[in-house]
């Protein structure tokens, strides 16, 4: 009998592949395993190849734009787009393009084939977007290869940890459902509850699963090898664990991998302008860049040199629904320098520091980011979640949430830590009993500002 069940689970990535390719993507006009199936030839093209194909993509996103956005054909006017460097193009955001969406939108969007989508809602403010399913297909495939690469195959049990609402398209029909269903997606108890009966059970209900891959908010995972580690019970390890959506925190690697004895990758992507990519095994983040071109820029506006933080500014080379070219994503990353140690090619991200807002501004106008604040907490050994809530420049509130050993020594060193970087100007205290702020996507939020920052 167990022998039926190991060539059944064995054999169904091979016939769920086949299904796909053959029936799934005519139907839904949708190549994306089949896309999925050509990026390990793409990643092995040399850097110059890989190039002249983005151009390529490019030149033909910035014709479409040029021809049917009305914002573009303005931009554009009497320009030959195959002379246009990106750099020339104005940086756009959401905050751009919420009061006027019809000046990005193409003509007659609603007739190319799309999904809605919408953003996690990280600054409380949800963003729904249409996105064209060529788009969506390089993206979905771009993950299916980072997965894939740790071992997983398309057709393994899958366990969504949770159902987070930024993991959902805002459309989810008959054909999602049908595709989840063929995928062997399995939802380890729906919702943003991180308590520590709902991770427990979260928890067992994957591992009960036996899922290959287990996916989710990395606050998640946490929180359930919390549980795990708490309650002194075993669960049935995945071959691999990929968190997401969220900073993971180096203690939170730390507990997930202990309670779950499986590898762990994080992922980084979002599908309003196009990112994806995924750590490999020295935490560096590489870049689908089958999917779009990805910049770091300063304050100014100007390209910031390998190791120096700024903004994240994407342009998705597949959509045309609404075009997204230069678009500032909202986040803060830092760009890698040369091949990374793991030898794959092509352009990483040595770390996402956070949002654009995820910072302290000091009363002389200055920002401490989430990087430094992190590392007050690197000798920090029995806190499970911070978070720093500022009222206003002068006052800072630490409020922990903390695992049995925490003591007066650790508490000293932290407030020491957050003193030391923040100034003798900020009123700083430490609480152990005020609940974290989250946002409505059920997020965990690391800073959280009540008033607005210069």
């Amino acid at each position: 009998m167990m022998s039926l069940l190991r060539l059944r689970t064995a054999l169904r990535p091979r016939v769920v592949s086949a299904v796909t390719r053959s029936v799934v993507e005519p139907v839904l006009r949708a190549p994306y395993l089949s896309t999925a199936r050509w990026l390990p030839e793409f990643f092995t093209w040399p850097e110059q190849k890989r190039r002249a194909w983005q151009r390529d993509r490019l030149r033909a996103v910035l014709r479409h734009a040029q021809e049917e956005v009305p914002y573009y054909r303005d931009v554009l006017a009497g320009r030959n787009v195959d002379g246009v460097d990106l750099a020339e193009l104005p940086v756009i955001d959401k905050a751009m393009m919420r009061p006027c969406m019809d000046n990005f939108l193409s003509r007659d969007w609603r007739d190319i084939p799309h999904i809605v989508k919408k953003t996690g809602g990280s600054t409380g403010d949800p963003f729904q977007y249409p996105l064209d399913k060529r788009a969506w297909v390089h993206i979905y495939a771009a993950n299916l290869y980072f997965w894939e690469r740790t071992g997983y195959r398309y057709g393994d049990r899958l366990v969504m940890v949770g159902s987070p609402p930024s993991l959902q398209s805002a459309s989810e029909g008959l054909k999602s459902r049908l595709r989840a269903l063929l995928e062997g997606r399995v939802v380890s108890a729906a919702g943003c509850h991180i308590d520590p009966e709902t991770s427990l059970e979260r928890a067992l209900t994957a591992g009960r699963a036996r899922g290959v891959l287990w996916y989710g908010y990395a606050s998640h995972v946490a929180a359930m090898a919390d549980a795990v580690l708490e309650a002194g019970v075993r669960v049935p390890s995945p071959k691999v664990i990929v968190t997401t959506a969220e900073l993971l925190f180096p203690t939170w690697r730390e507990r997930i991998e202990q309670a779950f004895e499986a590898p762990l990758r994080d992922q980084y992507g979002c599908n309003d302008g196009g990112i994806m990519s995924q750590g490999c095994s020295h935490s560096r983040l590489h870049l689908a860049e089958s999917v779009s071109i990805v910049e770091i820029l300063d304050h100014a506006g100007r390209r910031c040199p390998p190791g120096e933080e700024g903004d994240v500014v994407v342009t998705n080379l597949h959509a045309r629904t609404l075009p997204f070219l230069r678009y500032r994503i909202g986040d803060r990353a830092v760009l890698g320098a040369g091949t990374c140690p793991c030898g794959t090619e092509g352009t990483f991200l040595e770390r996402v520091v956070g949002r654009q807002g995820d910072s302290l501004q000091l009363p002389n106008g200055k920002h401490v980011s989430m990087h430094p604040l992190g590392k007050c907490f690197f000798d920090a050994r029995h806190v499970r979640r911070y978070q720093f809530v500022q009222p206003e420049p002068g006052r800072v509130q630490v409020r922990l949430e903390v695992e049995p050993g925490f003591d007066a020594d650790e508490r000293s060193m932290i407030l020491g830590e957050v003193r030391r970087l923040v100034g003798s100007a900020v009123e700083v205290d430490l609480t152990t009993d005020e609940p974290m702020e989250r946002t409505r996507g059920g997020k965990h939020r690391v800073v959280v500002r009540t008033f607005d920052a210069a």
